[in-house]
């Protein structure tokens, strides 16, 4: 082949993966802005292209994120079940469980 070709074609597979890892490393509200402005552009477009779900998809997505976990949107606002006093196992720090020795059985060959 063309080596112009060849190194183009190198230079926009390393561009792509720079901006596919930016998208999901980078803050989430970067994402959402991100998917907001690429969702106005689709809806730009022709009616005659069919990129109306697209954007509807891509908007809703941008709105999407905002929940704690970005899954169901209602996990980061429950109070009462946050509240509610840690099991015992549970020790002071919130990141570390305990789990009792004599609660681990040996596994059957």
């Amino acid at each position: 082949m063309n080596p112009v070709l060849d190194n183009f074609l190198v230079v926009t597979a390393l561009a792509a993966s720079a901006v596919y890892a930016l998208f999901k490393l980078g803050p989430s509200a970067l994402r959402r802005a991100l998917l907001a402005r690429v969702a106005n552009w689709v809806a730009l477009a022709p009616g005659w292209c069919g990129l109306r779900g697209l954007a509807a998809r891509l908007g809703a997505a941008a709105v999407k994120s905002s929940g704690s976990c970005g899954g169901c949107d209602n996990c980061g606002s429950e109070g009462g079940a946050a509240q509610a006093s840690p099991p015992a196992s549970v020790s002071a720090s919130a990141s570390e469980i305990r789990v009792p020795l004599a609660s681990i059985g040996r596994r059957e060959r």
